[in-house]
C-alpha cells in the first residue's frame, strides 16, 4: 500500500513539474526556430551583407507576425562570415553548434566556395540569394539559390555591347572572388566572341586594399578597347572609373551585378556617370507586394532595398515553405522539400528550382543616369 501511495506521488509530481516546465512562460513547445544566417558584414564588400541582413529581418518579422511557423517563432541567428572561404566554414559551425535547422547566406560565391561542400557532409540545408558562381551548379547536394549562374550575367553584357557597336572589349576582374567574376567574364567572352567582337587578355584585381588601379588601367589601355568590362565589386569598378576620370578618358564600362550597390554611388561620384550594370529582379511601382515591401525597407534602413535585399527576402521565404512542408525539422526532411516544390512565387517573379536547386532566372541590365540606376532593358 505504501508502495502505491509512493509511486502516485510520483506520478503526480512529474506531470505537475512537466506541465510547469512547458508552460508558456518557459517555452517549452514553442521555443523558436533557429535560422542562421552566415553574412559578410566587414569589408570593402560589406554593403551586400549588411543589405541581405536588412531583407532577412523583414521576412522573419512578417512570418512571425503571422504566426511563425508550425506554431513556433522563428529566430535569425546573424554570423559574420568575413566574406573568406575560411570565414564561411567557420560561421556555419557556429550556427550550426547555436542549434541553426538550416542556413541562408553567404552573399558571395568567395564566402559560399567551402561551406557548399562543409554543410552537405552535415546534412544542413544552405540557400544562398546572390552565391551565383557556376561552380556549384549542376550537383546533388544541400545547395539552394534564388540567383542565376553569373555567366548569364556576362552574356546580357556582351549582348548590349554588340548591339551598341561595340567589338574591341578590355576585361578587370577581381581575382580574389575567383569563382564569381571568372564566370562573368566567360559569359562575356563567349557571346561577345560569337557575335564578332575581340576580346583582350583580361587584367586582375589581385589585393581589397591598396591595389594600383592607375597601373592596371595603363595596362588595359594600351590596347586600345572600345569598352572595359568590369568583374568585380563596387569599389573596384568605382575606382576604375576614378582612374579614368583623372586621366580624361571614359571608356564606355560594362559591370557585373556584384558591382551594383549604393555604395557604387558613393564611391564613384560623377566618375560612374553611363555605366551599365547586370542587374537582378527589380521591384516594380505598381505590384502591392513590391510596393510595400520597398516602402518597409525604407521606413526601417532609409534608403532603397537592392537585389541582395530582395533576393534574401525571398530566400528565407522559401524556407518558410520549406519548414512548412518538412515531415521534420532537420536536413533531409527540408532538402526533400525543397526539391519538392519545383517553383514558387518569388516577391517579383516565379522562380523555378531544377533539380539541383538552381535556377535560371534571367538578368536585366541598369545604367546610371543622374546619379541613381534605371532599368536599361527587359529581361533576356
Amino acid at each position: 500500500m505504501d508502495d502505491l501511495r509512493a509511486r502516485l506521488m510520483i506520478s503526480t509530481w512529474l506531470s505537475v513539474l512537466a506541465t510547469v516546465l512547458c508552460s508558456p512562460l518557459l517555452s517549452c513547445g514553442s521555443r523558436t526556430i533557429v535560422i542562421g544566417a552566415p553574412l559578410g558584414l566587414t569589408g570593402l564588400t560589406s554593403a551586400i551583407g549588411v543589405q541581405g541582413r536588412n531583407g532577412m529581418e523583414i521576412a522573419v518579422d512578417e512570418i512571425n507576425a503571422g504566426g511563425g511557423v508550425r506554431g513556433r517563432q522563428l529566430e535569425l541567428a546573424v554570423y559574420n562570415d568575413g566574406d573568406t572561404a575560411d570565414g564561411g566554414v567557420q560561421a556555419d559551425e557556429a550556427l550550426i553548434a547555436r542549434g541553426a535547422v538550416a542556413l541562408v547566406g553567404h552573399m558571395s560565391s568567395q564566402a559560399a566556395l567551402k561551406s557548399v561542400a562543409y554543410t552537405t557532409e552535415r546534412k544542413i540545408v544552405l540557400i544562398s540569394p546572390t552565391a551565383s558562381s557556376n561552380d556549384f551548379s549542376g550537383m546533388d547536394d544541400y545547395f539552394f539559390r534564388v540567383i542565376g549562374p553569373n555567366d548569364q550575367q556576362g552574356r546580357a553584357l556582351a549582348g548590349e555591347a554588340l548591339k551598341r557597336g561595340f567589338r574591341r572589349a578590355a576585361v578587370a576582374y577581381n581575382a580574389l572572388n575567383r569563382s564569381y567574376t571568372e564566370a562573368v567574364y566567360r559569359g562575356f567572352k563567349d557571346s561577345f566572341e560569337a557575335g564578332g567582337g575581340v576580346v583582350l587578355a583580361p587584367g586582375e584585381i589581385t589585393a581589397q586594399a591598396g591595389f594600383n588601379y592607375d597601373g592596371l588601367l595603363q595596362d588595359l589601355l594600351s590596347d586600345k578597347p572600345e569598352l572595359l568590362l568590369c568583374a568585380g565589386s563596387s569599389f573596384d569598378l568605382a575606382s576604375l572609373r576614378q582612374a579614368m576620370f583623372k586621366k580624361g578618358t571614359l571608356l564606355p564600362t560594362f559591370a557585373s551585378m556584384w558591382a551594383r550597390t549604393p555604395d557604387l554611388l558613393v564611391f564613384g561620384g560623377r566618375a560612374v556617370e553611363g555605366v551599365i550594370l547586370a542587374e537582378g529582379a527589380a521591384l516594380s511601382s505598381t505590384n502591392p507586394a513590391e510596393v510595400a515591401f520597398r516602402a518597409e525597407y525604407k521606413r526601417r534602413y532609409g534608403e532603397e532595398p537592392t537585389f541582395a535585399s530582395l533576393y534574401s527576402y525571398e530566400s528565407i521565404r522559401l524556407l518558410e515553405l520549406a519548414l512548412k512542408k518538412a515531415k521534420k525539422l532537420d536536413g533531409p526532411s527540408l532538402k526533400a522539400a525543397l526539391e519538392a516544390l519545383g517553383q514558387f512565387q518569388g516577391l517579383v517573379d516565379l522562380i523555378e528550382l531544377d533539380r539541383f536547386g538552381d535556377t535560371a532566372r534571367p538578368y536585366s541590365l541598369t545604367e546610371v543616369v543622374d546619379g541613381v540606376f534605371k532599368p536599361l532593358s527587359q529581361p533576356r
